[in-house]
């Protein structure tokens, strides 16, 4: 399927002569003032730009475009004496500027090349990940290694997979170093021969050898056995490594862009992290900030995933403006994981609106979860910036949200425990106390 580009010109014989060049490559839309070109941002995936339109400032549409679609790639085109304000534009997230007269053929390149790198799960509303992606482009094209360090939840992996998409590497191979066992981490880097230790039946490739010419992931690099990373740390320098129990030298051409939600620092000084891994692996350090630190990705990330679920559950979803104030002030520590997990829960109690009260009953039922896990002891009050409960208001919202999990699920437990993150027997308990009887189906208030 072509890539959509919409091309936002007054001079119509400049908008012809544009559309005439992309329109072999691209499906090209065109628009003559700012008005016209807002019902076309939701779809474009590209977006030739003209500064200067009838009924505005082109500059105002740039942070309307990437609000809407954050990876939207913009080009800006400026007429010479209008530099600076093209710098703007490329400040408020503009992708690029093109002087007139337009080399076409390099607009087409530029296009290409671009909308190549562009990684739908990427958003980037805010300066601080724009700067990211920025930085990630720069040296995705370089053989350093990579060190992406952040909060739980906040991206990235999904960072490292746009490193790798742009670098135009292939294959892309990953490995959570906290999900094996650390006797078999070696062997499952770098691969071992028959009988180099018991149950080694067969030669096996290791991953490093599986990802030559691409990228290998490293997740949780923290939790690398102490006695690998030396192992590491050669193969980073000289690009060679040993199989488990051959005494020959391979060499392999590799990218490796590690991640960790630890402090690396502090875990050197316990012992448990080399230093000169640290620092060989940090050639290029990413820190992704933690969510709540930038707001402005939180509204996208809802449009975005509102978006999805829509496809997925194959119904038109929206939400309610007083709900994405609420979630745009929660404190986030499970980051994008925790804002994506409530409004797919929203997405299946709802009909097509989610609602304020939907959201808030999503979090009050995280709230009472919480009270159960830590054996009453409250440990999440991000609720009580937003309203207060009695005992019995409480009680009647987490009734309202229980029934409406379970009619969405057609009265079948299992499935409603699913969709709001419950325990099924936690499920049963909080029916009974709750005097909800799906026998019956007394569910009376």
């Amino acid at each position: 399927m072509k890539a959509k580009i919409l091309i936002v010109e007054d001079n119509l014989r400049l908008s012809s002569l544009y559309k005439e060049a992309l329109e072999t490559e691209f499906e090209v839309i065109t628009a003559t003032s700012l008005k016209e070109a807002r019902s076309f941002l939701a779809d474009s995936e590209a977006i030739i730009l003209d500064l200067q339109l009838p009924d505005g400032d082109g500059l105002s549409l740039i942070p309307e475009a990437i609000r809407i679609n954050p990876v939207t790639v913009i080009f800006i085109i400026t007429a010479y004496g209008t530099i600076p304000k093209a710098v703007e534009a490329v400040r408020l997230g503009a992708t690029d500027f093109l002087e007139k007269p337009v080399d076409l053929e390099q607009l087409i390149l530029k296009l290409k090349k671009h909308l190549s790198n562009k990684d739908v799960d990427i958003v980037a509303a805010s300066p601080s990940m724009r700067r990211i992606l920025k930085l990630s482009q720069k040296v995705a094209v370089t053989p350093f290694p990579v060190l992406i360090t952040g909060e739980t939840g906040v991206g990235k992996e999904i960072l490292a997979r746009y490193i790798h998409k742009c670098s135009k590497r292939t294959p892309f191979i990953t490995l959570n170093c906290a999900a094996i066992p650390k006797e078999l981490t070696e062997s499952l880097l770098f691969g071992h021969i028959k009988g180099a230790f018991t149950g080694a039946s067969e030669n096996k490739k290791g991953l490093v050898a599986a990802a030559q010419g691409g990228s290998l992931f490293l997740d949780e690099i923290g939790e690398l056995p102490i006695n690998v990373q030396p192992k590491l740390l050669r193969f980073l320098d000289q690009k060679t490594y040993q199989v488990v129990g051959s005494t020959k030298e391979e060499r392999a051409d590799v990218r490796i862009i590690a991640a960790t939600n630890r402090d690396i620092k502090q875990e050197i000084k316990r012992g448990n992290f080399r230093e000169d891994l640290y620092f060989r692996l940090a050639t290029f350090p990413i820190e992704i900030p933690p969510l709540r630190d930038r707001k402005e990705d939180i509204i996208a990330l809802i449009e975005k995933k509102i978006k999805e679920l829509s496809k997925t559950l194959k119904k038109t979803l929206s939400i309610e403006e007083k709900a994405k104030s609420l979630l745009l002030n929660l404190s986030y520590s499970g980051n994008v994981r925790e804002l994506f997990n409530i409004l797919e829960r929203a997405s299946v109690l709802a009909d097509t609106h989610i609602s304020l009260d939907i959201i808030k009953a999503i979090i009050d039922m995280d709230e009472l979860v919480l009270k159960d896990d830590m054996n009453g002891t409250k440990t999440n009050v991000a609720i009580n910036d937003f309203w207060t409960q009695t005992k019995i208001e409480t009680e009647k919202k987490e009734k309202q949200i229980i029934l409406a999990a379970l009619s969405a699920a057609g009265w079948n437990k299992a499935a409603a425990a699913r969709a709001l993150k419950i325990n099924y027997k936690t499920l049963l308990k909080r029916m009974k106390r709750l005097g909800i009887d799906s026998k019956t189906n007394n569910y009376g208030y």
